[in-house]
């Protein structure tokens, strides 16, 4: 819970931002809109990302995690190293002090990205856990994250004054958004999301053909990317290349939707709830982006600003924000209800959740996506700020709901229990010979 909450503190300070005009088209350089594409991207989407991870690798690996108590340094470390980061980018605006704080953000950063890897590459790596391809597919996530690191602190050091960068940051940028968006962000999301929809719409979860032809185009699209960034830094031909890159990713994307697909059309649970009805419309987002990609490389300017915010808004935080309504329900009936199994009735993880209000912030947000990616594709800044005012509302909206449900109001007074669980740090669950049951 604590990962979630700083993540969504990044995400509405980062709309925040947008819909005052600190970012948008046409004004992507500045320091105060490199700062908001951070809050956004690392504070938000890497976060909740790496707190996914933490919760859900032990599921995949069906193994307790390692050393989960670095769980909270991590987390601290990495709050910490992105607002040192967001700060730093405004030395780029004038802000003298900023270039310090610019050039160190990238050391706390990977000290928490570090215990983070500490953690999860063991549980990784324990026994027969790498033959399943969704946990090859996290463990590929994580060698793109040490890419991602790796280009950003170089392009960060040499905003700060060191010249460790052979060539331009234009031409390292694309390498940088590459790893983080395409190769950390949605490979993890791919690798989770097998496990979830398959739990949530109870579908049988194999680890058939296509699944493993999703992560063998996507070790493709890793390796290809890592070929690019050595023609960059040789100064070599890049569009071949990079229209390779283009092609195999929407490839992958491809694959993994018609995967989904498969899963969606197996499911027992006929009536989904609303977490999946809105995923669908994430993955409808990655569609289009994917589609985007090879645009992007063979004209870039616009066409890469649209399909980087359909990817990181539309793809990554649709399909993020609907799961947490349902992970925060589960989460907290373990918390609360799951040791009360048999000695008392308990309700139903439903009955955690306005379903109604939550679609109907998700349905906000996705009209702020629409929004804002015509915004982008068209140059109208102006547009692109009432688009984040309303995503901004969309997710007010849905933390106000998350609230309600981690303090249990939408139960009926008579049901409520005699202590809640805290808001953001892990209670510990009491032993009960039923506390691996499920909810019906």
């Amino acid at each position: 819970m604590a990962w979630f909450a700083s993540a969504l503190c990044c995400l509405i300070a980062s709309l925040g931002f947008a819909a005052v005009g600190l970012a948008g088209p046409g004004g992507w350089a500045a320091g105060t809109a490199m700062a908001t594409v951070h809050l956004f991207a690392l504070g938000w989407l890497c976060q909740m990302m790496i707190g996914a991870l933490i919760q859900f690798t032990p599921v995949l690996c069906a193994r307790p995690l390692k050393m989960p108590g670095l769980s909270l340094p991590a987390l601290l470390l990495t709050g910490l190293g992105t607002a040192m980061l967001a700060a730093g980018f405004l030395s780029m605006d004038g802000w003298v002090l900023g270039q310090n704080l610019l050039g160190l953000a990238p050391a706390v950063v990977v000290a928490g990205f570090g215990l983070t890897a500490v953690m999860l590459v063991p549980t990784l790596l324990a026994g027969q856990g790498l033959r399943q391809a969704e946990v090859r597919m996290v463990a590929l996530a994580l060698i793109a994250l040490a890419g991602l690191w790796g280009t950003g602190t170089a392009m960060a050091l040499t905003l700060a004054g060191y010249n460790l960068l052979p060539v331009f940051i234009p031409d390292a940028l694309p390498l940088h958004v590459l790893l983080g968006t395409g190769g950390f962000l949605t490979l993890a999301a791919f690798g989770v999301s097998y496990k979830l929809f398959a739990m949530f719409l109870l579908a049988p979860d194999r680890d058939g053909p296509l699944r493993k032809a999703v992560f063998g185009m996507a070790a493709l699209v890793v390796v290809l990317v890592l070929g690019l960034a050595g023609s960059i830094l040789a100064r070599g031909p890049r569009l071949p290349l990079g229209l390779l890159v283009a092609v195999a990713g929407a490839v992958t994307a491809g694959l993994y939707l018609v995967e989904m697909l498969r899963l969606w059309r197996s499911r027992h649970r006929l009536q989904t709830e609303v977490n999946m009805r809105w995923s669908r419309a994430a993955m409808i987002c990655l569609a289009m982006s994917a589609a985007l990609m090879v645009p992007t490389f063979r004209w870039g300017a616009a066409w890469a600003e649209a399909a980087m915010f359909l990817a990181l808004v539309g793809w990554l935080s649709t399909l993020t924000l609907a799961q947490m309504v349902k992970i925060v329900s589960f989460l907290t009936w373990i918390q609360v209800f799951a040791p009360q199994i048999g000695r008392r009735p308990v309700p139903l993880v439903s009955d955690l959740t306005d379903a109604r209000f939550a679609g109907r912030c998700l349905g906000l947000w996705a009209t702020g996506v629409a929004g804002g990616t015509f915004a982008i594709a068209v140059g109208h800044p102006l547009l692109f700020q009432v688009s984040a005012m309303i995503l901004l509302v969309a997710v007010l909206g849905l933390t106000r709901e998350l609230l309600a449900i981690r303090r249990l109001r939408h139960l009926d007074p008579a049901r409520l229990p005699d202590h809640l669980p805290p808001l953001v740090l892990p209670v510990p669950l009491r032993s009960s010979s039923d506390d691996h049951a499920l909810p019906a």
